[in-house]
């Protein structure tokens, strides 16, 4: 037997234990990350949206970019949303009845079809284009990407 013999065991019995301490506190970090609640902006649409009074769009501060762009025209020419259909498929899969649907939950958040749609109504109502053509036009540029 070697002298170092009784160190080195104790040494290494050492390092077992802080590489299990190290695995243990690992496990830990991952439950938790896995088990945490959502992240805070899921949670304030979530919350916001059970809050909003029925009828009314999300607010568009819960988002940011064109999503917020789209959230606002929404908010702001509800009347002209409305009258529009919405071409990327909601009005079977989730029974929306116009355009203006889509941006009352949070679907709009990831359609890029109910944003442009309401984006592009924005800015024909800018230009003074009534609802009728504004329709008309919405048709003839999303009907043929219908699902």
């Amino acid at each position: 037997m070697k002298p170092n013999s009784k160190g080195q065991n104790a040494k290494a019995g050492n390092q077992n234990l802080w590489l299990g301490i190290a695995a243990v506190v690992l496990i830990a970090g991952i439950a938790w990350y896995a088990m945490r609640p959502a992240d805070s902006a899921t949670t304030e649409t979530a919350s916001v949206a059970q809050q909003q009074e029925p009828g009314a769009t999300l607010s568009p501060a819960l988002f940011q970019g064109v999503t917020r762009e789209a959230y606002q025209v929404a908010k702001d020419i509800p009347e002209v949303l409305e009258e529009l259909p919405c071409f990327c498929g909601c009005m079977k899969e989730r029974a929306h009845q116009s355009n203006l649907d889509c941006f009352k939950d949070d679907h709009s958040s990831y359609c890029a079809v109910c944003q442009n749609i309401a984006l592009d109504a924005a800015a024909m109502h800018k230009r003074g284009i009534d609802v009728v053509e504004i329709r008309k036009a919405v048709v003839d540029k999303y009907a043929i990407a219908a699902p």
